[in-house]
């Protein structure tokens, strides 16, 4: 009974390309590694109060930038209405 039940296990075991039987419990693949989120401390415009704001660095980046962009846009356009500095 005993050799009846090993053939069988063995006949279904999982086999490789050379007929060989192949480990049935494979590292599992590292999971995804979340992004380290950065937790600073921001005033509100009009109050004296603080809120904590967490993002990733990539978003605190993006953020920086997007706000330098906003200002030379308005800069650029106060300039070009009243005629002071050259515009590019």
């Amino acid at each position: 009974m005993t050799l009846l039940l090993a053939a069988a296990f063995a006949a279904s075991a999982p086999t490789d390309a050379n007929g060989q039987a192949t480990a049935t419990t494979q590292a599992a693949p590292e999971k995804a590694r979340k992004p380290k989120r950065v937790c600073k401390s921001v005033r509100r415009t009009g109050s004296n109060l603080s809120r904590s704001v967490c993002k990733t660095e990539q978003e605190w980046a993006n953020d920086g930038g997007a706000g330098m962009q906003s200002l030379e846009l308005i800069d650029q356009s106060y300039k070009a209405q009243t005629g002071n500095g050259a515009v590019d």
